[in-house]
């Protein structure tokens, strides 16, 4: 596509004003988009680095207000019911990232299933040259999916990184850096994300954030 062309497009979308996402999404995805009734997405944001065989599924009831990057072909990412994903959060799927119902996430997580890149600099010199050209090479690059549980809730400014499993009902303090796998029902926090202790009723939410 010519620069002439693309500033035509950004300005007729200037002209329209913003997109609807239960439009636009599924045409990005060609078809692969499923998002339950009652769902709010206004606020969300839909990227596809390669599009083919991608596909994003949210449940019914649920607030969505960060961005949703599918970054490899076949990614896939899904989120349940009567969950929030707040604003400035970014969920970062180069293969699968899974959020179950119930769950809160706040504001400004970053939820990634990959490393980007490769440790190896020799694996990762040409990255750059190649995102100029829309290509990326993933072949050296980690990935594992990530999973939340039903009920889990996320504070402000956490980072939740590759294969990590967080059980039901955990909570992952603000600002955590977590690495490894969180038990059902535990408070994690820290970097690395360490268990504080168990969930209580009585637990003191100021100190976990959002």
């Amino acid at each position: 596509m010519s620069n002439f062309l693309r500033l035509l497009k950004r300005l007729i979308g200037m002209i329209r004003g913003p997109e609807d996402p239960r439009l636009a999404w599924p045409k990005r995805l060609n078809g692969n988009v499923t998002i339950g009734a009652g769902t709010r997405i206004a606020g969300a944001t839909l990227s596809a680095r390669e599009p083919d065989g991608c596909s994003l599924t949210i449940g019914a009831n649920s607030n969505i207000e960060g961005i949703l990057a599918l970054e490899k072909s076949q990614a896939s990412i899904r989120i349940g019911s009567r969950t929030h994903f707040g604003g400035g959060s970014l969920l970062n799927a180069a293969k699968s990232i899974e959020i179950g119902d119930d769950v809160l996430v706040s504001f400004g997580v970053m939820i990634s299933d990959h490393d980007s890149h490769s440790i190896v600099f020799d694996e990762r010199q040409h990255d750059v040259e190649n995102w100029i050209l829309g290509k990326k090479d993933w072949s050296k690059v980690p990935i594992s999916p990530v999973v939340i549980g039903d009920k889990a809730w996320i504070g402000m400014r956490a980072i939740i990184l590759k294969g990590v499993h967080i059980g039901a009902g955990a909570v992952v303090g603000a600002g955590s850096v977590v690495t490894r796998d969180v038990p059902p029902g535990t408070i994690v926090a820290g970097n690395p994300a360490r268990v504080i202790r168990s969930v209580q009723p009585e637990t003191d939410s100021r100190h976990f954030g959002g």
